[in-house]
């Protein structure tokens, strides 16, 4: 019986990665379809120097939520599996994504009261982005909180009912 309550909030956050990898995978192929569907429909240029420009946003957008997305799946796989380092893994990895996620929480609440000061004076067409890094920042503080708790109680507790 300890044994399983133990183990299923280790469970469910190797579920948790898995859910944001897929998330972030297809965030990833969304923006990557959008961006070469225009190719044909841009009046200028060679096919291949509209290819040219639609790789290179590519490469800054697309990439890094892709290889993000792939790493949190592994991390997901190891964490179900109980991967013998997974601890340090854990720590190291939502370590940065705190950092950037609580950098993103920030820049949306500045966003957010820019918005509501341009509305204010009358503009604001926009405003509803401000959202963006809210929610997109909230949700991986989340993640690397709940994280790196069960890195520093959960996981060696798991592994030490595991044996038993």
């Amino acid at each position: 019986m300890k044994k399983t309550i133990l183990l299923w909030p280790v469970r469910c956050l190797a579920l948790a990665h898995f859910a944001w990898g897929f998330l972030l995978l297809l965030i990833a192929a969304y923006m990557g379809f959008g961006m070469f569907r225009v190719i044909p429909s841009r009046s200028s240029g060679t096919i291949g120097t509209n290819l040219l420009w639609a790789l290179i946003p590519a490469a800054f957008y697309i990439f890094p939520l892709g290889v993000l997305g792939l790493w949190m799946i592994v991390l997901g796989r190891w964490t179900w599996a109980m991967r013998p380092r997974i601890r340090n893994v854990l720590l190291i990895t939502h370590g940065v994504l705190l950092l950037f996620g609580t950098l993103a929480v920030i820049e949306g609440v500045y966003a957010m009261n820019a918005a509501e000061r341009s509305t204010a004076g009358g503009g604001g067409l926009l405003s509803p982005l401000a959202a963006v890094p809210l929610i997109f920042g909230v949700p991986v503080c989340i993640l690397a909180i709940l994280s790196i708790i069960a890195a520093l109680t959960l996981i060696s507790w798991a592994r030490q009912a595991r044996t038993k």
